[in-house]
């Protein structure tokens, strides 16, 4: 049979204190082969004693997968491996072995650090560096302000694209700078040698006055007339708006009149006319009338009454200005009445640019 002391020959005893410091309070002792316990009342702080011995160093061992690992390896430890350290990654607790058993750490491993002094980081220079140099980065300033400077290596030279499609003919070396108005159309200025904008040269339009409408909801043709003798008889007033260019007016449409003369007498005719601002105004349309007595169409047509070319202003109306056509029942001849009708009254006009503005 063992003996008190052979059993607790082998026990390692450590101190509990309850810090009661109560009267009266039972202090016990429990011992195993392997460990011990003695419950110690709080006493009087003694004297600060002697240095004691200096610790084990600390060596790291690196990582354990879990705590049953490492109490496999604590078997092999003695004294000689105190001071060494693992990681178990199961719990991401740090266990120093003290030479007979194992003290642990929880927190040495993600727990949050102590508040850093905030930091303003601005960027100052980007430079480019030489090809394949390395990225170099300097910070300058006193925290908390702080600048960045960067100096970036060039990349290497790429290869060459596929050619893109043709630029904006704007940008070409034989077209004229300057404004280009929308619409406009490149012409060919034999002076500069160059293709200059120049506004549209086709025919504008149309506008048109049938019967009782007009394009722009104004007013149409006049109410028809019986043996009227009025010459010259506005019946229509057709607006055209301001062009970007001078032009002349390009016409057709008709009325139908008719002559109150008899069957033996052919002497009046009564013409439709188109003059440009008013009655008076230059004549660029005519519709000619018959003197039979019979009700005929007076079909209008480019009428001018003068010799014209290319570059005549005769009927030409100046550009960015707004003009009113006026038609007209005019007696060309003779002196009886006549009817007009508004039915099947129609003009319509059409803008041919005359000139580059």
């Amino acid at each position: 049979m063992s003996t008190v002391g052979e059993y607790f020959e082998s026990t390692a005893i450590r101190g509990i204190d309850e810090r009661t410091g109560a009267a009266g309070v039972v202090q016990s002792l429990h011992g195993t082969p392997r460990d011990g316990a003695l419950e110690l009342m709080t006493g009087t702080p003694g004297q600060v004693g002697p240095p004691g011995p200096a610790g084990h160093p600390f060596r790291w061992e690196g990582d354990i997968s879990d705590q049953t690992a490492l109490n496999a390896l604590a078997s092999s430890l003695n004294l000689a491996h105190a001071g060494k350290a693992w990681r178990v990654r199961s719990t991401e607790t740090l266990m120093y072995w003290n030479g007979t058993s194992f003290d642990s750490f929880a927190d040495a491993f993600g727990a949050a650090g102590p508040d850093g002094q905030p930091c303003s980081l601005s960027v100052g220079t980007v430079d480019t560096g030489p090809v394949g140099s390395p990225l170099q980065v300097t910070v300058t300033g006193t925290a908390p302000n702080l600048t960045l400077h960067l100096t970036v290596p060039r990349g290497v030279q790429g290869l060459t694209g596929e050619p893109g499609p043709p630029g904006p003919i704007r940008q070409a070396g034989d077209y004229t700078d300057g404004t280009h108005v929308d619409g406009a159309v490149p012409v060919w200025n034999d002076t500069t040698g160059k293709w200059t904008p120049r506004p549209y040269p086709g025919l504008r339009g149309p506008w048109s006055i049938m019967e009782t409408s007009a394009w722009n909801g104004g007013a149409g043709f006049a109410a028809s007339q019986t043996n009227v003798s009025t010459s010259p008889n506005t019946v229509a007033q057709l607006t055209i708006p301001a062009q970007d260019t001078a032009w002349r007016p390009v016409l057709s449409g008709g009325v139908v009149l008719r002559t109150q003369e008899g069957s033996t007498s052919f002497t009046t005719r009564v013409d439709t006319e188109v003059r440009i601002g008013s009655a008076s105004g230059q004549l660029v349309a005519i519709g000619t009338g018959w003197p039979f007595g019979v009700n005929t169409y007076t079909r209008l047509r480019p009428f001018f009454g003068a010799t014209i070319d290319p570059s005549s202003s005769v009927g030409v109306v100046p550009a960015a200005t707004a003009v009113t056509l006026y038609v007209v029942l005019r007696r060309a001849q003779g002196s009886s009445n006549y009817s007009y009708s508004q039915s099947g009254a129609q003009i319509v006009c059409w803008a041919q640019p005359v000139a580059a503005s």
